[in-house]
């Protein structure tokens, strides 16, 4: 009876420690695949892999050319974001951007160090952009194109309408403010889901950038769309999707429920 209870006992502190290992993140590990389009015409694929380490995660992502775009150039991207957990806040520490194929120099190397003394945030932001050293001081956190999806996977929900980031956008200091569009069923995998409508506009042009989420998925963006003068310039469709090393969840296309999606 004893040796029973025991061994009761170690499995549940075996089960309690793996549960309070994943609720330490807000979101769980995953790998997803997605097509990217051009005008309609799919010409590159990204990867993204989030991962965690030592401080919080990894979001790291792959995109190269495929079909007829590669036959004409080799341009690649890899680049990924270092998001540490400091005083139960996640901030940006590092961002790394590498674009191969091109004359003009895109990369970016910047890195973030952080005081949260006395209850106050500030931030030094250092580093190298399109060959152009920066430097900022901030006193909330600031992400750029990459990290600020996982902010926006973690905090989107129905409830909230607003969502304002501080982002560095070709080393300068922006506002990405998204917005609740609206909630609605689409189809993913066969399987129908509800999903949210992010949708931020460019202050200054008539460009605009709407990022479909999933919540029963953890918030992964199922489809992601550019907008300039009204209509789609670019695209991108969740291929597949696996969390925490599952199987993943693999689709063809994105559908809709009704014509107005």
């Amino acid at each position: 009876m004893r040796l029973n209870k025991f061994k009761f006992l170690c499995a549940l502190a075996l089960l309690l420690s793996g549960q309070l290992l994943h609720a330490g993140h807000a979101l769980p590990e995953f790998k997803a695949k997605y097509s990217v389009y051009y005008l309609g015409i799919k010409g590159a694929e990204a990867n993204y892999v989030l991962s965690y380490n030592g401080a919080g995660y990894r979001f790291a992502q792959d995109t190269h050319l495929v079909g007829i775009a590669s036959l004409f150039a080799k341009d690649s991207v890899s680049t990924y974001s270092l998001i540490d957990s400091i005083d139960g806040k996640l901030l940006l520490s590092k961002h790394i951007y590498i674009q191969t194929g091109r004359e003009d120099n895109k990369d970016e190397d910047i890195s973030i160090t952080w005081q949260t003394a006395d209850g106050k945030l500030d931030g030094k932001v250092s580093g190298v952009v399109r060959s152009r050293k920066i430097s900022h001081q901030v006193t909330s956190p600031v992400w750029e194109f990459l990290s600020f999806q996982v902010p926006l996977m973690i905090e989107a929900n129905e409830n909230r309408k607003e969502y304002p980031y501080n982002a560095l956008l070709k080393g300068e200091i922006d506002t990405y403010n998204f917005v609740l569009q609206s909630s609605k069923i689409v189809k993913y995998a066969g399987k129908e889901y509800q999903s949210l409508q992010m949708v931020r506009k460019d202050p200054n042009r008539d460009y605009q950038l709407h990022i479909w989420l999933l919540p029963e998925l953890h918030n992964i963006p199922v489809l992601v769309e550019n907008y300039r003068n009204g209509s789609v310039h670019s695209s991108m469709k969740l291929e597949s999707v696996s969390f925490d090393a599952s199987k993943a969840i693999a689709n063809n296309a994105i559908e809709e429920d009704d014509d107005d999606f």
